[in-house]
């Protein structure tokens, strides 16, 4: 296997000839989903063979069957294998595998309510002491997160990024572009089975106070729109649900919007929620278009305040709905914003330079 010239492990040691990639989804879309795909493509891009494993479903006969094709994929690769696990859920499985021979350590990624939910479950108790092996790299999606983690262990941070391909699309859409509705436009996305931890009602409530008739908001999903989602947003003449769009799609809609707002709720305990990021923050930015992040968890990252986007203090909806009046109120500063993003976006995010990261951080 070869690598690119002076491209180590954080840890000074040789690098792995592969990685077996563990991954709890494909398909559902979403933040997790969409770092994944650019480690893969980071992977690749440097030089080191990637093979890819999905938890099929949740539940033990998914784990127990990853863990049988793990060791498969391990007993007939000849070389030294990292294991890179895309959730901690996935921990107990790649330690099971580590007992191979060929495997290297491990590197666990931490994104955002994983690292501050329920502490207590037996589950949880688990995870943690895994974390805590010597042969086992924690990286956190955020400086938040790896915060949230201190108490149970050391994590080095890798903001997630965006892939070669993807990274293009965007930033293509950003001069291309061409808004489909009249007015001033709104977007906000996520995975629709969260719309509530999302900040959708509160966004809703928004935009009502506001009172402007020239005020469209178009919600941007992946999965199925739950029914009780499809009725709120029916109730609404000024809101537009998309539903499972294309790249392409997707990055003509962050592009031609005016502002894109994530309003999600930061939240401890069992049902906990929170942005350890906020991906979708840095495609809108990347496709020009400036950002209002949630006021709470790991998204200061994502974005510069005052120059790329905006954050309210708080997770009040009086609180946001002055934020949006004032900046939908400048256009020209909306405008500016949007500028600024794209360059901030493609400078700090370029793949290129993010590749080298995954192999510093992650390898």
């Amino acid at each position: 296997m070869t690598f690119q010239t002076g491209v180590t492990s954080a840890l000074g040691s040789k690098p792995a000839g592969s990685v077996l990639l563990l991954a709890p989804s494909n398909g559902l879309g979403g933040g997790i989903e969409r770092y994944v795909q650019t480690l893969e493509w980071s992977f690749a891009h440097i030089g080191v063979g990637c093979h890819r494993l999905d938890l099929a479903r949740a539940g033990v006969r998914s784990h127990l069957r990853m863990l049988a094709d793990g060791r498969n994929v391990l007993r007939a690769d000849p070389t030294r294998v990292r294991l890179v696990v895309g959730h901690r859920a996935l921990l107990p499985v790649a330690t099971t595998l580590a007992r191979e021979t060929n495997v290297h350590g491990i590197s666990v990624l931490c994104h955002g309510s994983d690292a501050w939910g329920a502490r207590m479950q037996v589950r949880r108790i688990i995870e943690r002491r895994l974390m805590r092996r010597p042969d086992v790299r924690v990286v956190a999606a955020s400086s938040f997160t790896a915060g949230c983690l201190a108490g149970d262990c050391r994590a080095t941070i890798l903001p997630p990024g965006l892939s070669y391909e993807w990274f293009g699309t965007l930033s293509s859409a950003s001069t291309t572009a061409v808004a489909d509705v009249q007015g001033i436009v709104v977007v906000t996305a996520f995975r629709l089975a969260s719309w509530r931890e999302k900040g959708l009602p509160q966004l809703f409530e928004a935009l009502t106070a506001l009172g402007c008739p020239d005020i469209r908001l178009v919600v941007c999903g992946s999965g199925e729109a739950p029914p009780d989602l499809v009725e709120v947003v029916g109730m609404h003449e000024w809101c537009t649900l998309r539903v499972g769009l294309s790249d392409r799609d997707l990055a003509d809609q962050l592009a031609s919007a005016d502002l894109f707002v994530l309003a999600t709720r930061t939240r401890p305990g069992r049902q906990a929620s929170g942005e350890g990021f906020g991906l979708v923050l840095l495609e809108a930015q990347v496709a020009g278009t400036p950002v209002v992040v949630p006021a709470h968890g790991g998204s200061a990252d994502a974005y510069v305040d005052g120059i790329t986007g905006l954050s309210p203090a708080d997770e009040n909806v009086e609180t946001l709905t002055q934020l949006l009046g004032s900046a939908l109120a400048d256009p020209g500063r909306l405008a500016w914003m949007g500028h600024r993003a794209a360059e901030w976006g493609r400078e700090v995010f370029a793949p290129e330079r993010y590749a080298e990261l995954v192999a510093n951080r992650v390898l």
